[in-house]
């Protein structure tokens, strides 16, 4: 009988956060279409972007990064000669290594950038990005040291909120490189730290280093 209830409950929990990540998704995608809609008139493009993550976690030592892939697509707004907005939408594979421990969890990010341009050509990138869970595995340890396995979003938060700041440059033929590095500032693991040390009680944040190339259509 508890068996059962515990299912139900776990499918209920399920299905209400499935809600409010296809709200927020939904919210982000009319929040670029709004932006596409309205800088008709102006300079705006949009594209893909693909690149490579150096992921890490914070408060902890002995780490090895996970490297993996970044694309989605973006839209690129540019107010004046000085000043432009980028929003993104973008699948992101991030986590960290150490020893035996490691923690993998794949995000649907959602940079909002605004760009100063200090040369026609070079920006200067600062913004927020919502970050969402979309899947996770792993094996870590919690803050009394005792091992247990990662298996599903339920391990961990569901949600981060990162911080962004970069930098890019623009090449002939609407191509773009930019170099990214954000730090969130929700713990990765809702029961603890991940990959701790036993002496560290902070919460392990997600720490990237981010190498993309754009191509505006």
């Amino acid at each position: 009988m508890h068996l059962v209830i515990n299912i139900q409950l776990s499918i209920f929990r399920m299905i209400n956060y499935l809600r409010v990540f296809t709200k927020q998704i939904l919210a982000a995608l009319a929040l670029v279409l709004t932006i596409s809609l309205s800088a008709q008139s102006r300079h705006y493009a949009f594209g893909p972007i693909i690149g490579v993550n150096m992921a890490s976690l914070t408060n902890t030592t002995g780490t090895t990064p996970l490297y993996g892939m970044t694309y989605g697509l973006f839209s690129d707004y540019r107010f004046s000669s000085l000043f432009g907005f980028e929003p993104e939408v973008d699948y992101s594979m991030q986590g960290a290594y150490k020893g035996n421990e490691f923690i993998k969890v794949n995000y649907l990010n959602i940079p909002l950038i605004a760009k100063l341009f200090i040369t026609k050509y070079v920006d200067i990138q600062l913004g927020p990005q919502v970050a969402f869970c979309l899947n996770t595995s792993g094996n870590a340890k919690d803050a009394d040291g005792n091992p247990y396995q990662i298996q599903s979003i339920s391990d961990i938060n569901p949600f981060d909120f990162d911080m962004v700041l970069g930098i890019g440059y623009e090449l002939p033929k609407g191509i773009m490189i930019q170099a990214r590095y954000f730090m969130g500032t929700t713990g990765v693991d809702k029961r603890g730290t991940l990959l701790n040390d036993q002496s560290v009680t902070k919460h392990n944040l997600n720490s990237v280093f981010q190498v993309t190339l754009g191509w505006k259509l």
